[in-house]
C-alpha cells in the first residue's frame, strides 16, 4: 500500500530564494509510481527525501536508476533525491539546468551535514523522532565555519553606518569589521552572554540572506570537500561554489577576459573586483582559502594556524595521515601540552580523543572505547583527515566509559606491538586484510574446548581470547573481506582479530575459499539469457520465480538472489549476509536453483535444443 508523501514547505535562509520545497516519501512498492504521479505535476523540488530507514538499500539498482531518471524533471537546479538510511544516505543531484545529474554517497550523516548543513535540519524536521539521524557537524566543518572571516558587503556597509539600533541583526552587523573570523564574533557576543549561539548562527544567516555580508555557509561544504579530498580547485570553482558570483556572471566574466588583448589581461578576481562584484577585501579571503584548504599531495599535510587576535586565539591543527602517523601526530600534541579535541575520520569511521594539558584523558574510536581506541587507531589507521581544535569535548567522548588510565608512552609500545603481531597474520593471507576467510566445520570441538592453548605460545586461552575466535568464526563467511567483518562487528579491534584468525588458521577452523561466485552466475546469467531468447522474457521471467520458490521457498536465503522484470539474476552480498549464509551455500543455492530452472525451460523447448544451448553455455567457460 502507498504510503501519502509528506509535503514541508520551509524557509530557507541559506539563498537568496522564496522557499525551499522538500517532499518525504517513504520506500515500498509503490515507489516509482508516486515519484511519477509527481512528475506530472509540473513542480519543482529542492529535495526529495526517500526514507529507506526500514529497508535499507536493499533493492535493485534499476529502482535508483529510474528514480534519478524521473527525478530531473522535479529537481530545481541543484536540488538532491536523496534515498536516507539511519545511519547513511546516497543522493542523486541535479547539476545544470539540461538535467545532467551527479551521484553521490554519504557513508554517514556528518558527510551529509558537510554537503549541506541547511539539508540536514531539513532531514531531521521531516523524519522526526523516529529515525536516529543526528544533526552536527563534524569537527573539520566547524572548524571552518568558525575560521571563516565575514565580510561586508555595500549593502552591509551602508546598513551599518546607518543602523536601527532596534533591528535584531544589529548587534552581530555592528560586530562584523571584515577581518574578525567567526570564533572571534562568538568569543565577543556569545562568551560574552550578549547572544546564545544558535542565535547568533541565524543572525549571521540573517546577513548572508539579505546580502549585508558576503555567502559564508555555501563555500563549507565545498571547503571541507576539497580538504578532505585533497582536490585542489580554481579561483573560477570557488566562486561558484561559495556563491560569491553567480553562473551569468562568471560567463559575463569569462567572455570579457577571453575578448581582451593578451597585453591587457587581468586576473578573474581582479576584474570580479573591477566590476564592483566582490570586494578586494573578499578576494584576498578567497586567495587564502584556495591557499589553505585546496592543498595537494605534494605539499605539506599539516596545516597549524590561528585565528584571531591575541585575546581571542584559537590554536588549530589541520591535515592529512599520510606523511603524518598517528604515533607522532598524538605524541606532537603531548609534546605541546594541548588541550582540546582531536578528531580523526575516516569513511564512515570517527576517532576522537580529548587532551587535557597534553594528557589523553578520554578516547572513543566507534564502539571501542579507552585504551583500546588508541592503540587500534594508534596501529592500524593509515588514512583519514585530522582537525584538532580548542572545544568542550562532545558528551559521548566525556562519559566514563571512554577514560584512558594509561600514559601515553605505554599505549604507543602497545600499538607497535599490535601492529607487528598483526602484519605476521596478515602476511599469511593473499591479500592480507583485504583477503576473505570462510569458517570449517569444527568437528573436534576446539571452540567449545576450556583447555585450548595458543598454537605457537601454547598457553591456555582465557576466555575471552576463545570468544573472539567463536565470534570472527562465526562472522567469517567467504562473502566480505576480514577488514569489512572487522568494520562490521565494530568493538573488536584489528590486533584482537588477527590474533584470533591466526589461531583459527592454526586449528583449521577456516581457510581462503578455493570457489569463485562469479564464474558459476556468470554461466547461469549467460544460460538464462540463452533461454530468453527463445521462449521470451515474460516466459523465462516466470520460470525463474517459479524455479526459485521451489528450491528456497520464501527464505532469508531466496532474499540473496536477485531477479528482475526483465529477467536478468543476480546476487545480494548484503542480503547474505542478513541471511548469515556462507559463499559455499550460495553457490549451492545457485546450482539447485538452475537446476530447476532447466527443469522448466524443458517445457517450452525441445530437449536437443536446450542440452545444445546448456553445452554450449558450459564449454565458453
Amino acid at each position: 500500500m502507498a504510503v501519502e508523501p509528506t509535503e514541508i514547505k520551509l524557509n530557507n535562509k541559506d539563498r537568496s530564494a522564496t522557499q525551499q520545497n522538500i517532499i518525504v516519501l517513504k520506500y515500498g512498492p509503490e515507489l516509482l509510481s508516486e515519484i511519477a504521479a509527481l512528475s506530472k505535476s509540473k513542480r519543482l523540488y529542492d529535495a526529495i527525501l526517500i526514507d529507506s530507514t526500514l529497508c535499507g538499500y536493499l533493492f535493485p539498482a534499476e529502482i535508483l536508476v529510474e528514480a534519478g531518471r524521473l527525478a530531473e524533471r522535479l529537481l530545481e537546479l541543484s536540488g538532491a533525491l536523496i534515498f536516507l538510511k539511519s545511519d547513511k544516505a546516497i543522493a542523486i543531484v541535479r547539476e545544470t539546468l539540461t538535467g545532467l545529474m551527479s551521484f553521490h554517497v554519504f557513508d554517514n550523516h556528518a558527510e551529509l551535514f558537510d554537503y549541506s548543513p541547511s539539508l540536514t535540519k531539513f532531514i531531521q524536521t521531516a523524519l522526526g523522532s523516529a529515525t536516529t539521524f543526528v544533526e552536527e557537524s563534524t569537527d573539520l566543518s566547524h572548524q571552518v565555519l568558525m575560521s571563516i572571516v565575514p565580510v561586508l558587503t555595500s549593502h552591509g556597509l551602508d546598513l551599518k553606518i546607518n543602523m536601527d539600533k532596534h533591528h535584531r541583526r544589529n548587534l552581530l552587523l555592528a560586530a562584523v569589521d571584515n577581518y574578525s573570523p567567526v570564533v572571534a564574533l562568538s568569543n565577543k557576543l556569545v562568551a560574552g552572554g550578549r547572544i546564545s549561539e544558535p542565535e547568533f548562527l541565524e543572525r549571521m544567516k540573517e546577513l548572508e540572506l539579505e546580502k549585508s555580508i558576503y555567502p559564508v555557509f555555501p563555500k563549507i561544504p565545498f571547503l571541507v570537500n576539497c580538504f578532505k579530498t585533497k582536490t585542489p580547485f580554481t579561483i573560477k570553482e570557488y566562486f561558484l561554489a561559495s556563491g560569491l558570483v553567480s553562473k551569468s556572471q562568471l560567463d559575463e566574466m569569462m567572455m570579457e577576459l577571453n575578448s581582451m588583448p593578451a597585453k591587457q589581461k587581468v586576473a578573474l578576481g581582479t576584474l570580479a573586483v573591477k566590476k564592483q562584484i566582490l570586494t578586494s577585501r573578499q578576494l584576498e579571503i578567497a586567495l587564502q582559502d584556495q591557499a589553505f584548504y585546496g592543498q595537494t599531495e605534494e605539499k605539506d599535510n599539516v596545516k597549524l594556524g590561528s585565528v584571531a587576535g591575541e585575546d581571542d586565539k584559537v590554536q588549530s591543527l589541520v591535515g592529512h595521515l599520510g606523511s603524518t602517523d598517528p604515533s607522532n601526530l598524538l605524541q606532537n600534541l603531548a609534546t605541546n601540552r594541548e588541550t582540546g579535541v582531536l578528531s580523526v575520520e575516516y569513511r564512515d569511521m570517527q576517532f576522537r580523543a580529548l587532551f587535557e594539558v597534553g594528557k589523553i584523558s578520554h578516547a572513543k574510536l566507534g564502539k571501542i572505547m579507552g585504551n583500546k581506541a588508541v592503540t587500534e587507531f594508534a596501529s592500524a589507521w593509515k588514512q583519514g583527515i585530522f582537525v584538532f581544535v580548542q572545544r568542550t569535548p562532545p558528551a559521548d567522548l566525556a562519559k566514563d566509559i571512554c577514560k584512558v588510565s594509561k600514559a601515553l608512552d605505554k599505549l604507543l609500545l602497545d600499538a607497535a606491538l599490535a601492529a607487528d603481531n598483526t602484519e605476521v597474520t596478515w602476511k599469511k593471507l593473499p591479500k592480507a586484510a583485504d583477503s576473505v576467510l570462510e569458517k570449517l566445520p569444527d568437528p573436534k570441538n576446539h571452540l567449545a574446548d576450556e583447555t585450548l592453548t595458543d598454537p605457537k605460545e601454547k598457553f591456555v586461552l582465557s576466555v575471552t581470547e576463545r570468544a573472539m575466535m567463536r565470534r570472527l568464526w562465526n562472522a567469517l563467511d567467504g562473502l566480505h573481506s576480514i577488514a569489512l567483518v572487522i568494520r562490521n562487528l565494530g568493538d573488536v579491534t584489528t590486533s584482537d582479530a588477527a590474533a584470533a584468525i591466526d589461531r583459527l588458521l592454526s586449528y583449521e577452523l577456516v581457510t581462503v575459499p578455493t570457489v569463485d561466485l562469479f564464474g558459476p552466475l556468470t554461466k547461469f546469467q549467460t544460460l538464462v539469457k540463452r533461454i530468453t531468447e527463445t521462449i521470451g522474457i515474460e516466459r523465462s521471467e516466470a520460470f525463474l520465480r517459479l524455479s526459485l520458490r521451489d528450491t528456497l521457498g520464501y527464505s532469508g536465503r531466496a532474499r540473496v538472489f536477485i531477479l528482475s522484470r526483465q529477467a536478468d539474476v543476480g546476487v545480494d552480498m548484503a542480503a547474505a549476509r542478513s541471511a548469515g549464509t556462507s559463499l559455499s551455500v550460495v553457490l549451492q543455492d545457485l546450482e539447485d536453483w538452475q537446476v530447476k530452472y532447466i527443469e522448466y525451460a524443458t517445457q517450452e523447448l525441445d530437449r536437443n535444443m536446450l542440452l545444445t544451448i546448456i553445452r554450449e553455455v558450459h564449454n565458453a567457460g
